[in-house]
């Protein structure tokens, strides 16, 4: 399985054991602003009410040459969203969505611009999924609020940054079989606030294995 920690650029600060049912070390909240739970079972796929599956069409690109469907689809549905790399641009990454209007591009500069239609304008990558000084996790801004993505496990999860009990809304993770197939897991409250797309154009940036920064 790939590792979270150098997909994301940044640094595991928590050995945590691959498959282990015993409690996850508890981990120092990201500057008090996101306490993490102790259990591993506090994160049960109860709490996923939408699962999207990117099943890649080139076995050498992975991620960013992918159909995202949901993994209760039927094989005969239609992508929710088709990835496209170096087409029919080198340099540049496109996401479509079912009625092939593009929805997000990516541009392999120096350093990586993305820009989200209606979403997200156009800035640099590393300005929207910003690394912490500890590389321990990035936050990412939409609309009015921030979240953070954090490694838990062998997973990454988007939390809400702020106080109290730690809410989850997304989590993205890699198969150890299938040739690491990429799974996007959304809570019923990210669907409701409209992150598919945010969440899907982070899940490219973080786990296709180009540096964003």
């Amino acid at each position: 399985m790939s590792n979270p920690y150098s997909q994301g650029g940044w640094t595991n600060t928590t050995t945590l054991s691959a498959g282990s049912s015993h409690s996850i070390p508890p981990q120092h909240s990201i500057y008090g602003a996101l306490p993490f739970p102790t259990q591993r079972s506090a994160f049960s796929a109860s709490m996923f009410t939408s699962s999207f599956r990117f099943t890649s069409l080139s076995p050498t690109t992975c991620i960013l040459n992918s159909a995202v469907s949901s993994t209760h689809s039927h094989p005969t549905d239609p992508a929710y969203f088709r990835i496209t790399t170096d087409v029919p641009t080198v340099g540049f990454t496109a996401v479509h969505n079912s009625a092939n209007e593009p929805m997000v591009i990516i541009e392999w500069a120096k350093q990586p611009v993305v820009e989200i239609r209606d979403i997200l304008s156009k800035r640099r990558a590393a300005q929207w999924l910003v690394l912490s000084e500890d590389k321990s996790y990035r936050t990412m801004s939409f609309g009015r609020k921030t979240f953070v993505w954090a490694p838990y496990g062998e997973s990454i999860c988007l939390y809400a940054a702020g106080l109290g009990a730690p809410q989850i809304y997304a989590r993205v993770s890699r198969s150890r079989e299938d040739n690491g197939a990429i799974t996007l897991e959304l809570t019923e409250e990210a669907i409701r606030l409209g992150l598919l797309e945010v969440t899907v154009t982070a899940a490219i940036l973080l786990q296709c294995g180009r540096g964003i920064d």
